[in-house]
This record gives C-alpha cells, sequence and structure tokens, in this order.
C-alpha cells in the first residue's frame, strides 16, 4: 500500500521534472505518453494525451498544425473507437520521425 507521503513525494517529484524540461522534451514526453497509452489500450490516458497535442498546436502556422491537426483528430477518434492500431502506428512514426530529426539538426540540445 502507497502512503499519502509517498504518493505526495512521487507526485512532487514528477512535477520539479516535468517543470525542468523544455517544450521540446515535454512534448516528446507527451507523445512517448500517449504511444504507450495506445500499447496498453488505456483509452481514458491516449485520448488525454492526444488531446494534449491537440492543444499544443501552433495555428499561426496553419499549413503544418492542420496537418498535425488531421493525424491527431483522426488518432483521437480511433482511440475512442477502440481502434488503437491506427493511432499507435500513427504515434509511433510521428515519434520517430521526431527524434531522426533531432538527431540530424545542428546545435540540438540532448532529449535526455
Amino acid at each position: 500500500m502507497v502512503s499519502m507521503t509517498q504518493d505526495y513525494a512521487a507526485s512532487a517529484y514528477a512535477t520539479s521534472q516535468a517543470e525542468a524540461m523544455t517544450p521540446l522534451q515535454a512534448f516528446l514526453e507527451l507523445l512517448d505518453f500517449a504511444v504507450a497509452r495506445c500499447v496498453a489500450r488505456d483509452t481514458r490516458r491516449a485520448s488525454a494525451a492526444i488531446v494534449e497535442l491537440i492543444a499544443a498546436l501552433d495555428f499561426n502556422y496553419e499549413e503544418v498544425a492542420g496537418g498535425f491537426y488531421r493525424l491527431y483528430e483522426y488518432s483521437l477518434r480511433e482511440v475512442k473507437a477502440g481502434h488503437f492500431e491506427p493511432a499507435l502506428k500513427i504515434l509511433t512514426e510521428l515519434r520517430d520521425a521526431w527524434h531522426i530529426a533531432l538527431a540530424r539538426a545542428p546545435g540540438t540540445p540532448p532529449e535526455g
């Protein structure tokens, strides 16, 4: 049984870790979380992660954000319908593409 003190300590640690992340690190963590929740077939948490990915889009760059929006929206519909494989494929390919792009980008700080 986890005590309230342990639960609070874990929550405080997670909060401090999140606050120390760059926006890019936070985005990649969220994408990893969405993938993991699809693998676990966790509709509620996968949906919440995808909603957060949608909320993070910057529509000042309408063409790019619109493309991501359509992918995320489709993934969200599939997850809510209990069809995790299409969402998992999309989110995994996006995550892998981001990791490749960052590895090739000059001057990109390490992810960890």
